[in-house]
């Protein structure tokens, strides 16, 4: 009876005991992989049942097939990820930990390398791995500076190498090197690639798929406790450092040289509302395509099947260049506003006293000069966002120019090192720089439509076209924001002025992104429904911010009033929009809060529902 007693007793334990994982980091230890030290020192995998088993970085290991021969059940690798993916290896991405790759270039600060077109001839120390290397590539090619431009030397990971100019330039983590750099009183220079259009992931934690299906609840355990290890790690960037320096500091490196590293990556981490992990679908697309034009990868990769289903929602800050301008145009249109209508109470004032007839004939008149200011109001409105228009357009530029530029680099060097490019290849390259141009004139097509078409223009168009042109204009401000736009729309002829109807649905667009952004919610999606009857058409706009105070919501189409803090908001926008709606679409347009569901997400917002004739 003893031993069956005994037996059930060391089965229970075994039942309930935590399950052991591999976890195989992509470097040495450091604050890099503070996120994983921090969840298993503070008991965030215990607490969910997993012991974790964290193996440092050696030179026998090969991240890229770790996870297919089970060497680790989880592992932290680059955006180069998406390279091993498109060649048929196994790979799920759980998130990434860095939104933008720590990697670039440094040089001394007395190597009289000022430019990228300054590293032409020079040595530069890069791995041997062209994968790991893609974003300083991308960088040097799209800049001009080829591959028979510069001498590459092997890494030897020693930063002497640099200060002894054994080297002009060395791929570094600017968590890392610049840091040390900065201990030994010497100045340096970096060479970014995201400050060059190529924005790459790095430290993205992955499994499999086929582990993910026998182990769903401890893969989302797991993800969900490294996330919460790596919030610890950045809100406490002192503790977590002591923590590695007392047990993860097999480096030897300073304390203060830990924390130093924390600070670093929090910049490359962290957004206005704290989430850490995600992984967005078009910059992973923009990835692949600079993988593809720099040859490392032909085909294509389907993005959903490289992110893993719990991923965290995607969130980022973005700052608009042009605030002087904007607020200057602004506090114009506030100015000329109040001005008119002082000047338009005192006369009406006055002429009370005069006779009916004469009256009457005032009332016209000032009739016609509200309608003038009105016009001026909306001229004035298209001026205020030229500010954020350019914004966009500097954005959507970026990507097509570095495609055109780095396609035009491969053309060079094939040519220079008499390689022999097949005929399909080279009329591949010159149909992807054809399209990437036409692109950039329909941009500006775009634009120069909005800001030239009159008030009076009448005149036949698409309605599906005029939303999608809205789609375009704002789109990178929408994707700097992390906020998906949901179409569900019917095409149908209109015959109205197409600008002010773009005008109108920019205001509610912007609208929704502030509000999104201000509240810093979570999911953030904006649905757009269009909707063509025989008579009229119905177009329902509708966001994920939260809502509008039941308070106020009746008062938001008034002039000068506005939602948000005094500094970012004028109460014109959606003023302007009522007016063009009501009075030169002959429409209407309401306004209510909604909550609903997407994808399983409880979502509430502001639903603007805008009805007008199909003919004017």
């Amino acid at each position: 009876m003893k031993k069956i007693i005994i037996i059930l007793f060391l089965s229970s334990i075994s039942l309930f005991s935590a399950q052991k994982v591999v976890l195989q980091l992509i470097w040495l230890n450091q604050f890099q992989f503070a996120g994983y030290y921090v969840a298993k020192e503070r008991g965030f995998y215990k607490d969910v049942g997993i012991d974790v088993e964290i193996k440092e970085f050696n030179l026998n290991t090969d991240i890229s097939t770790v996870i297919q021969n089970k060497k680790a059940d989880f592992a932290i690798g680059r955006s180069s990820l998406l390279i091993d993916k498109i060649n048929g290896q196994d790979v799920v991405a759980l998130g990434a930990i860095f939104q933008q790759s720590p990697l670039m270039l440094l040089v001394r600060d007395d190597s009289n390398i000022n430019s990228i077109d300054d590293l032409k001839h020079k040595r530069i120390m890069l791995t041997n791995d062209a994968k790991d290397a893609a974003s300083i590539m991308a960088m040097l090619f799209s800049n001009g500076v080829t591959q028979k431009d510069i001498q590459i030397l092997p890494h030897t990971f020693n930063l002497d190498d640099l200060i002894n100019k054994n080297t002009d330039a060395m791929a570094s983590y600017i968590s890392n090197e610049p840091i040390q750099m900065a201990d030994k009183g010497l100045s340096y220079k970096i060479f970014n690639p995201k400050d060059y259009g190529f924005h790459f992931y790095s430290d993205i934690l992955f499994t499999s798929s086929e582990f993910i299906k026998k182990n769903p609840k401890l893969t989302k355990d797991f993800y969900e406790a490294t996330i919460k290890g790596w919030k610890y790690a950045f809100d406490n960037i002192t503790q977590t450092s002591e923590l590695i320096y007392k047990h993860y500091n097999t480096q030897q490196k300073t304390l203060i040289q830990l924390v130093k590293e924390g600070e670093a990556l929090k910049r490359l981490a962290y957004h206005d509302n704290g989430i850490v992990g995600y992984l967005d679908k078009n910059q992973l697309a923009d990835i692949v395509k600079v993988y593809k034009l720099l040859g490392l990868v032909t085909k294509d990769i389907d993005i959903d099947t490289f992110i893993y289903e719990h991923n965290h929602p995607r969130e980022v800050a973005f700052t608009l260049n042009y605030d002087d301008i904007f607020h200057i145009v602004l506090i114009s249109i506030l100015v000329l506003v109040s001005l008119s209508f002082s000047i338009l109470f005192i006369v009406l004032q006055k002429k009370w006293l005069i006779t009916k007839s004469y009256l009457n004939e005032e009332i016209v008149q000032q009739k016609e000069e509200i309608d003038k200011q009105n016009r001026v109001i909306i001229v004035q409105s298209k001026i205020a966002a030229i500010g954020e228009m350019l914004s966009n357009i500097a954005h959507q530029w970026r990507q097509p120019l570095n495609v055109i530029s780095l396609s035009i680099a491969k053309i060079e060097t094939s040519i220079l090192l008499n390689d022999e490019m097949k005929k399909e290849d080279f009329l591949q390259l010159g149909d992807e720089i054809n399209k990437q141009v036409q692109y950039l004139s329909q941009t500006i097509d775009d634009f120069r439509n909005y800001f030239n078409s009159g008030i009076d223009t009448i005149a036949p168009f698409s309605l599906q076209d005029a939303v999608r042109k809205v789609n375009e204009l704002i789109k990178e401000s929408f994707k700097n924001n992390h906020i998906e736009i949901v179409m569900t729309d019917k095409d149908c002829i209109i015959t109205h002025n197409e600008s002010l109807l773009i005008q109108a649905l920019l205001n509610i667009y912007n609208n929704a992104k502030d509000a999104i952004k201000e509240n810093a919610v979570i999911y953030k999606y904006f649905f757009v429904d269009v909707q063509c009857n025989k008579n009229a058409v119905v177009i329902t706009l509708k966001d994920s911010g939260g809502g509008i105070d039941e308070d106020i919501i009746e008062k938001i189409f008034e002039p000068y009033y506005t939602t948000k803090h005094q500094s970012n908001g004028t109460g014109l926008g959606l003023y302007i929009t009522y007016g063009i709606i009501s009075e030169h679409l002959r429409g209407t347009i309401e306004v209510h809060n909604t909550h609903y569901n997407y994808l399983n997400y409880e979502l509430s917002g502001a639903e603007f529902i805008i009805t007008i004739p199909r003919n004017l």
